[in-house]
Order: C-alpha cells, then structure tokens, then sequence
C-alpha cells in the first residue's frame, strides 16, 4: 500500500508541475506520467485526464469505497463526480471499462443519493432495476456495471478500482 501512496502522489507531483495543457476538440486531454501533454494521438500511461475544469484519474488497485475516497482526498481531490452524458462517458473511458467506485452515495440517508462533495445531483446512470440493496444495504456507486456499463448500488466494503477527480484552478 505504500509504494501505492508513494506511485500516486509521484504521479500527482508531476501532473501539477507540468504545463497547463491544451484543450482539444473533446474538451479533454491528457498528462502523462512523465508530465508531458500527449498531442500525437500516441496511447501513453497517464496519471490525470483533463475534462473541462476537471482532471479524472483512474486507480487499478481495488480498495474499499471510503479507503478509495480517503485516498482521492490525499491526492488533492475526491471520488469523481457525474453531472451529464459526456462526464459520464468520459469517467468511463477512464476507468478503462472497469467496474469502479465513484463518488455517489446514499450513507447518510438510505435512498437519498448524494455526490460526495455536496455537489447538486444533475444527471445519474443507473441499471435497469437500481439501485435495489440486493442482499442488505449497498450504500456506494459503481460505474461500468454488467455488459451495460451503467451504474450500480454495491456494498462498499468491496475491493475495486476507483476513479479520483480534482478541480483545476486557474491562476
């Protein structure tokens, strides 16, 4: 878990130290790991992907829901957040098709789902059916569920992948 921490946060201090990046015709770009905008199309590994105001970060290591927000807020951000179609599949293509956690919860009162941030809840993607509490409660939000790909209501002590957001700030 260290050498996660220590990854991350190395990966963290090079997207902040790098140039700001350039928009594209999507409204998003990429820092690799090495700090450098991804211009040529070229895949590269990258730490943060920029959409509009926010970079997104995907995060392979399955931990809990509250370990994965615990670990956002360290990096500066929180679980990312889905507020219309495009974030939503942008987050997706983040997260790699991957079923991950995101920053959508109903802890504080079951059934009232809210962004953990406290931001306005604008637009969701649930499955057919959700959420349910299949099996007792399930609290915490997955996206890229089933062959679907749309969101799902799961118990929050499962280990998945999670996907960090930060906002930009312009100086």
């Amino acid at each position: 878990m260290e050498l996660l921490v220590f990854s991350l946060l190395l990966c963290g201090a090079w997207a902040q130290t790098s140039p700001p990046p350039g928009q594209d015709d999507d409204n998003h770009t990429g820092v690799g790991v090495n700090g450098v905008h991804d211009d040529d199309g070229e895949e590269s590994t990258e730490c943060w992907q920029t959409f509009d105001d926010r970079s997104f970060t995907f995060i392979q290591s399955a931990i809990t829901w509250a370990q994965a927000q615990q670990l956002c807020v360290a990096l500066g951000g929180n679980l990312a957040t889905i507020h219309n179609q495009q974030e939503e599949q942008f987050v997706k293509g983040v997260a790699e098709g991957r079923d991950s956690w995101i920053g959508f919860s109903d802890a504080q009162e079951d059934g009232v789902w809210l962004w953990i941030n406290g931001e306005p809840v604008t637009f969701t993607g649930w499955c057919d059916g959700e959420p349910n509490n299949l099996h007792g409660p399930q609290q915490c939000a997955v996206i890229n569920y089933s062959a679907k790909k749309c969101w799902d209501d799961a118990h929050c002590l499962i280990k998945r992948p999670f996907v960090c957001e930060k906002e930009l700030h312009n100086s």
